[in-house]
């Protein structure tokens, strides 16, 4: 069987959540056999604006099929930019047609993993965290920042408005779309979470750090996670995925 040589376990997982009648949340992992990267992607289509589900499909696909067409050694930064404005475009230029009075959009979050790299880019309040066991600070810590209007905080704190989810970043609703972009090393024993912001609207975050930092294998910290969320009675759309480094079992078998 060929393996990844990113050397990387990776899991994902989405859940319509407590009331929704539909999941506007959409995600990839691809990880082409014999390859030296792994792509995740986690896409949430904008609540209250039709057909979120698209936008965060549209996402999903664009970056898949761009990344299919290239070698994962020239998986970069540059490549992230170039297809998320393109896939931002497609959503846009959709709207546009539609004359559509609430666009369709999404948020986003996308990480390529390399054996020893790993680079990000978000717009939007889905999220990336890295889970690492370091002397003197705190194991978790969130690499994107969400993207809300000015004075948020404020009318947030002040009880003014009852929607907690206001973002001011999204693909597809302006023609052009600013995107974050992080670039870090990968380091040895660290855990990687993408989400939606289902994930974590609810449960503290000390109790899904336990849950990453925990000894489950990456396909059981993802459905813990799912777990302790919908307990939580959760009502947007939960999506996450999970990753660290592969143990040396697991690759041992996946070259036999």
């Amino acid at each position: 069987m060929n393996r990844n040589f990113a050397e990387l376990e990776i899991a994902g997982e989405s859940n319509i959540g407590t009331i929704r009648h539909h999941n506007e949340d959409n995600f990839l992992i691809f990880a082409p056999p014999g390859g030296s990267a792994v792509l995740a992607v986690v896409a949430d289509g904008i609540g209250g604006h039709s057909r979120g589900e698209v936008a965060s499909f549209i996402c999903c696909r664009e970056l898949f099929l761009a990344a299919k067409q290239l070698d994962s050694s020239c998986w970069d930064k540059k490549f992230l930019l170039d297809t998320l404005q393109g896939a931002n475009d497609r959503i846009f230029n959709f709207n546009y047609r539609g004359r559509r009075v609430k666009p369709m959009g999404c948020t986003v979050v996308a990480a390529i993993f390399t054996r020893d790299t790993v680079i990000c880019a978000s717009a939007g309040d889905s999220r990336m965290y890295e889970f690492f066991r370091a002397p003197g600070q705190k194991p978790l810590r969130q690499i994107t920042t969400d993207h809300r209007p000015q004075g948020y905080d404020d009318l947030k704190n002040g009880n003014m408005f009852r929607y907690t989810n206001l973002i001011s970043r999204s693909l597809g609703t302006a023609k052009y779309l600013q995107i974050d972009t992080h670039e870090f090393p990968r380091r040895p024993k660290a855990k990687y979470r993408l989400c939606s912001d289902g994930l974590y609207n609810r449960k503290p975050e000390q109790v899904l750090a336990g849950v990453l930092g925990s000894d489950l294998t990456v396909r059981q910290t993802v459905s813990s996670l799912l777990r302790e969320t919908l307990l939580s009675g959760e009502r947007d759309n939960i999506t996450v995925i999970c990753a660290a480094d592969a143990k040396k079992e697991n690759m041992d078998h996946a070259s036999a």
